[in-house]
Parts: structure tokens; sequence; C-alpha cells
């Protein structure tokens, strides 16, 4: 009896182990690369600049997590950054004519971001349309909206002053509103991913979508739905962006949707769905986020930055998914 416990145990450590780092690899990827850019450089690890990162992401990351749901379910959402666009110059437009108003100005802006994610929606979940598909031309009609809205001008927002605080605020005088934004949306993300039969379905849906439809499930709703969320997350980061700038132009969000979705698959959700989780794409967008604060203070030429931190990031999600795969065995 002795004996086959001994047996057991080093075979129960060795699982105890494996699933371990499954369920943390990229979390110690996290560690990996802070540690590395601390030896680097002392400052990196110091609380204003850790602060620093967190505001930094704070914008990306609300999108991120808000598009989580999108690939899960085998879908993407391109056409974030033109939704950007849109809905910063919604809620500026607001402002400007009632006048500086806040109340109208966030309902102008998240409007704008629904409308955008029901029609991307009606697309994918009603017309059975490839989202790739749908969302490369949905880019191109929402850019050209924000164009002939707003044309090739900044529009400059001059107040109100809790609409600026938004973007530029700081609680306790040190922590920026955005990183609160962030927390708060990520929260929302995770109890509707981790508490509801929305969750549930969202990962039935990219498992197996008719296998979810026969066994009743609403799968077009679900689509439908996670469009909807994806377009309000990025309202949010519009409205958070033109409140940060204290402007509104056509041109902003110009190709942050690469980094949207960058964060999501560097936190292991995976392209072809039925996987993912908003934890880890926040992890996710706190890895594109140190990247990129830890090549600014080394002095990197933007040039240099933008091949490192591809190569970063594609080593990153290897390292994260051979870890995985071991774990598996």
């Amino acid at each position: 009896m002795i004996t086959d416990n001994a047996r057991l145990q080093p075979a129960t450590s060795t699982l105890s182990g494996r699933r371990f780092l499954r369920a943390y690899s990229l979390a110690l990827m996290l560690v990996v690369v802070t540690a590395l850019f601390t030896a680097i450089q002392p400052a990196f690890i110091q609380p204003e600049n850790v602060i620093g990162i967190l505001y930094q992401v704070s914008l990306i990351g609300t999108m991120a997590v808000s598009s989580t749901f999108v690939i899960i379910t085998g879908g993407i959402d391109l056409s974030v950054g033109p939704v950007v666009a849109l809905a910063g110059l919604a809620a500026v437009f607001s402002l400007r004519d009632n006048g500086q108003v806040l109340v109208p100005a966030l309902f102008a802006g998240l409007l704008t971001g629904l409308i955008c994610g029901v029609l991307n929606g009606i697309a994918v979940a009603a017309f059975r349309l490839p989202a790739i598909v749908v969302t490369l031309a949905t880019v191109s009609i929402y850019r050209g909206a924000a164009l002939l809205i707003g044309g090739s001008v900044l529009h400059q927002v001059r107040g109100p002053e809790s609409f600026l605080y938004i973007g530029s605020g700081r609680v306790a005088g040190f922590i920026p509103f955005p990183i609160f934004i962030f927390v708060g949306m990520t929260l929302v993300m995770y109890f509707l991913q981790t508490r509801t039969r929305f969750g549930l379905t969202v990962f039935a849906t990219g498992e197996n979508a008719e296998a979810a439809r026969l066994c009743g499930l609403p799968v077009a709703r679900t689509r439908l739905l996670v469009y909807l969320i994806s377009g309000i997350g990025a309202a949010i980061g519009g409205i958070v962006l033109s409140s940060q700038v204290s402007t509104g132009a056509a041109t902003y969000g110009n190709g942050i949707e690469l980094d949207v979705i960058a964060a999501i698959v560097l936190g292991g959700t995976s392209l072809r769905g039925g996987s993912g989780s908003v934890l880890h794409t926040v992890i996710g967008a706190l890895l594109i986020g140190e990247i990129n604060n830890g090549l600014s203070m080394l002095n990197v030429s933007i040039e240099q930055q933008l091949i490192a931190k591809g190569l970063i990031i594609v080593l990153a999600i290897a390292f994260s998914d051979r870890l995985s795969r071991w774990a598996d065995k």
C-alpha cells in the first residue's frame, strides 16, 4: 500500500504542476517580462511607472475585454477603430450643440457604438455572412461616415470639466480615472462570462454553433449581442480618447483594432472560437503595455519598437502555447 502511494505521488505532483502551468502560463509570462525589463531598467517597477502602464493600457484594455466575446464565438470585429472615431465625434458634437451638457454627450457616443455593433451583428447573425468580410466592409463604411461627418479637421472640446475628467481626471490625486473605467468594464464582462447563461452560450456558440442551435440555445441572438457589446466598448474608448486629447477627429482609432485583437489573442483566446477568458485578455493587454513602456524607457526608436514588439508578442504567444500544450499531455 505504501509502495502504491509512493508511485502515485510523483504522478499526482506532475499532474498538479501541469495544471498550474496550464492555468497560469500567461501570468508567468507577464512576470518574466516584468522581471526582464526591471533587471535592465530598475525604474520600470516604480509605482509611478506602473500607474503609467495601467493608464496606457486602459483604453485598449477596455475595448479588448468588450471584444473578447466576439472572438470566443469564432467571429472578429475589425471595425472598432472607426467606431472610436464616430463615437468620439458624436459626443463632441453633442457637447457643442447642447450647451456642453455631459449626459446627452455620453448618450450620443454610446448610442453610436451600439448602432454600429448592431449593424455588424445583424449582418453576421441574421444574414450569416463571414464576420471578417462584414467588419472589413464596415471599417470602410464607418470610417467614411466619420470623414463625412467630421471632415479632416480637429473638433475642439471646450467643456464641461466633467467630460474632460473622464479621460484626464485623477482619483485621489494620482490614479487616472480611465483605469477605473477599465477595471469596471473588466468586472462587468467577467460577470457576464462566468455568472450568466449568456456567457455559457457564447462558449457553446464558438465551440459548435450548430450543436448549440440544436440544443435550443439562442445562437443568432448571442452573436448579435457580442457585436453590440463590442460596439459599446469601442464607443467608450472613443469617449475616453476624445476626453483625453480634448478633441474629436475622424482619423482617431486608426489601427487600434490591431492592438485590441493582439491583446485578446495574446491572452489565449482562440481565433477558432470556443475558448478564451476576459481576465486573460487583461493580462494580454498588460503585456502589450509593458512591452511598449519598457522599450520606450530603453530609448528604442519607434521603428525598432514596432519590430521588437511584434517579435516579443509572437514569442510570448509561442511560449504560453508551449506551456499549455505540455500541461495538457
